[in-house]
């Protein structure tokens, strides 16, 4: 099949291919929970686009959608429903102690400014919990959002010490302040999980790696080992001098900024492997591509550290932490991408030997992820 008949079959396959507007982890809600003796209060920021949903009101979603990106003009439709917000967070927030299972009350629900997260403008829910006594050993249950987006985060705060809440693992404990070596195990953990779970880095990375196969064909294994290592070293020193500098909040971009161009990343890598390897029949394209790969890998890693920031800024909340969990979080992130190197980079040599590897793999993979990234450019610039 020829090689660009088969690039264009992909194109048709990925038009047909539904694809989130929000690659990179789901929506997120914050959490903030105060022990009391009595019980508990928790303050909850919410997307306004998942109250909408939740609350299964198409007539709220459209004005939702702009209070997300931040038109305060269209909260009125969301604030009449105050009420029914209420009470559906008073049943699918729960707290329990070792008295029983405590009883919720909401306050008035209101909206303000996001803080760091993709939505601009979020839902605000106060609860209140009054616990039978006694009020001890508490436990925080949260089954908002999750059954209908399955990469739902919760970022839990309890004293200072945040908890990621994910489908399966839905509970957390008011528990005292945990030592330093679990902090940093949990930002460890995240590091790994938000590339895991990130699918624009993902795919970006994948652009990346695709013709390391044809490197392996014609200059061996070990040249192609050593082209992917100095090309994700670009990536890696990219995204980390952007990560610090977000993480201890040196620099601030826009997300919607960030994210769009996160996308385009995207398009304009796959791009590039459509036009260099359709010019090189031996898949193998020359040095100084190669070298201004590495240039563009570490320009555009730049901008994927903004994205890497931004659960970062809301999982730390004490500024003594922010080194340590800086440096567990981009550890996390670097072990994730070896491992997906290490895995990827012996398969494309193989797969290199085979007559698929080109029209398959470098200009119908390319293709494909090219299109999925102007899907994302799309949505995420014009916030569709």
């Amino acid at each position: 099949m020829r090689a660009d008949r088969f690039a264009l079959a992909c194109l048709g396959l990925a038009l047909l291919t539904p694809a989130r507007s929000r690659a990179h982890l789901g929506s997120t809600k914050l959490v903030w929970i105060t022990p009391a003796e009595d019980g508990a209060t928790a303050r909850v920021e919410l997307d306004p686009i998942d109250v909408a949903y939740a609350l299964e009101a198409p007539e709220l979603e459209r004005p939702a959608q702009a209070l997300s990106r931040g038109d305060v003009s269209q909260a009125g439709g969301l604030l009449a429903r105050g009420p029914q917000i209420g009470a559906w967070a008073a049943r699918v927030f729960r707290l329990r102690s070792d008295g029983g299972v405590c009883e919720a009350s909401a306050a008035p629900v209101t909206t303000a400014p996001a803080r760091g997260l993709r939505h601009r403008h979020a839902v605000v829910i106060r609860l209140t919990f009054i616990c039978p006594e006694p009020a001890t050993a508490l436990v925080f249950r949260d089954e908002a959002i999750f059954d209908s987006d399955r990469q739902h985060e919760a970022i839990v705060n309890v004293g200072g010490q945040p908890t990621v809440l994910r489908v399966g693992r839905q509970e957390v404990a008011l528990e005292t302040r945990r030592g330093i070596v679990a902090t940093l195990r949990t930002f460890l953990l995240e590091g790994a999980i938000h590339l895991v779970t990130g699918y624009d880095h993902i795919l970006f990375l994948l652009t990346l790696l695709l013709a390391a196969g044809g490197i392996a064909r014609r200059e061996g294994l070990r040249a192609a080992v050593r082209d992917v290592a100095l090309v994700v070293t670009a990536f890696t020193l990219g995204h980390s001098i952007t990560l610090v500098a977000a993480g201890l909040d040196i620099v601030s971009l826009p997300s919607r900024w960030v994210e769009s161009a996160i996308a385009a990343s995207i398009v304009i890598v796959a791009g590039w492997n459509l036009v260099v390897y359709r010019r090189e029949p031996d898949e193998a394209a020359p040095p100084e591509s190669r070298g201004a790969l590495r240039a563009v890998a570490g320009a555009f890693g730049l901008l994927h550290g903004f994205g890497f920031s931004s659960v970062l800024r809301e999982l730390v909340s004490q500024p003594g932490e922010r080194v340590a969990a800086l440096f567990a979080f981009n550890v996390g992130i670097e072990l994730a991408q070896l491992a997906i190197v290490v895995v990827t980079v012996p398969w494309l040599a193989w797969a290199a030997r085979r007559a698929w590897y080109r029209p398959v793999l470098v200009f119908g993979g390319s293709s494909t992820i090219g299109l999925v990234g102007l899907y994302w450019f799309v949505v995420r610039a014009f916030a569709l």
